[in-house]
């Protein structure tokens, strides 16, 4: 019920339900894992001053905050870009004698938000600075005698990678090999796209060939993508035809615009008919196939968009409920139509999501009825 309650945004009655429960059984009902959890569902919708709300309030549920808790508040706030408040909770964590010491997850978490938004700032003084206290968190750790895992590695790694930092990228790759922590297929994409990017593009296929050569991993379409876009791009056509084959040999499915890019490219230079019709049908076959799949999600969540604008209007305004209100006209037209065009392989998914948010007036049924 409180997940329920979270994502509805109905927090008044998510504080109330918490409290009714903690006096209940002697407060047994709330622990501090079911609002651990609730504090997560917070942070990924977005409403991260809800979740500091709820987590400064554990004491008024009678339980205490575990490393758990207090990861995902700092999760929370890295999602919003607000380094400042997760790095005094950090701080908070390191004091000696503290019930709640930090864990690698909490150092994995800052270094890998640290890392994602060093790019976004599109100021090279903050991407720096950014950079900098992910790699001094990382030292950090190392100091604690904290040992990271394949997960940390990668999210500085990537870091890296993307600011052109591949010395120190290379660094971190062979500390990796040194600490006997096994690299897996996201730590070679990472050096696969820089190499491509920056055009080089055999060390680039020098690095996949060591990661099929070590079993660190198997190639798939984020690894072949960059190289044969890189090798299009130089002219090396044949070679781009290649690793196409390559890739459909191990059983994926090129992206639409990597085939396409291959084709046209084999055209310019003439030699279209190196692919013959069985290949280009099995292409074809895949990405329609995979483009039915993405437009049934991309439907779903369509809807439950609109279900959403719908929802703030009706909320927003002084609704009547004797007399229905243009919104909420609106809505019953709204989920009609959704029944009538939506796939019927979809509705046990959207039966799940109603219930999510405060549609208090209708029931969608498995059959399609609304009443």
């Amino acid at each position: 019920m409180g997940f329920v309650l979270a994502k509805g945004n109905n927090l008044k009655g998510l504080w109330h339900f918490l409290r009714e429960m903690s006096r209940k059984e002697n407060g047994g009902l709330v622990t501090a894992s079911i609002v651990t959890c609730l504090i997560k569902v917070l942070g990924e919708e977005g409403l991260v001053n809800e979740a500091l709300a709820c987590f400064y309030r554990m004491k008024q549920f009678h339980c205490k905050p575990d490393v758990f808790a207090y990861n995902m508040i700092i999760l929370a706030l890295c999602r919003v870009g607000n380094f400042n408040k997760a790095r005094f909770l950090l701080e908070q964590m390191e004091l000696p004698g503290f019930r709640c010491p930090p864990d690698v997850y909490t150092y994995t978490i800052l270094i890998s938000s640290y890392c994602k938004f060093s790019m976004q700032t599109g100021c090279r003084k903050a991407i720096r600075r950014r950079i900098y206290e992910a790699n001094h968190l990382f030292r950090v750790m190392l100091l604690k005698g904290f040992v990271p895992d394949v997960v940390t590695y990668n999210c500085l790694i990537d870091g890296c990678c993307k600011t052109n930092r591949i010395e120190r990228a290379l660094e971190l790759f062979e500390d990796v090999n040194k600490r006997n922590c096994v690299p897996n297929r996201f730590t070679y994409n990472s050096f696969i796209r820089y190499y491509c990017a920056v055009n080089e593009i055999d060390k680039g296929i020098e690095m996949m060939r060591m990661m099929q050569q070590m079993n660190h991993g198997v190639a798939t379409n984020s690894s072949y993508t960059p190289i044969i876009h890189a090798l299009c791009e130089v002219g090396r056509v044949l070679e781009a035809k290649n690793f196409l084959f390559e890739l459909i040999g191990g059983g994926s499915i090129p992206r639409e615009y990597t085939y396409k890019l291959v084709c046209d490219a084999l055209n310019s230079v003439g030699v279209a008919n190196l692919i013959d019709d069985e290949l280009h049908k099995r292409i074809r076959d895949g990405i329609e196939s995979r483009h039915r799949q993405v437009l049934k999600v991309k439907q779903v969540t369509s809807y439950i968009m609109t279900m959403r604008i719908v929802e703030e209007v009706q909320f927003s305004g002084k609704a009547n409920y004797a007399q229905p209100c243009k919104a909420q006209q609106t809505k019953v037209i709204y989920w009609g139509t959704l029944v009538v065009h939506l796939d019927p392989s979809c509705w046990d998914f959207l039966f799940l999501v109603f219930f999510q948010r405060r549609f208090n007036m209708l029931v969608l049924h498995r059959s399609g009825v609304i009443v």
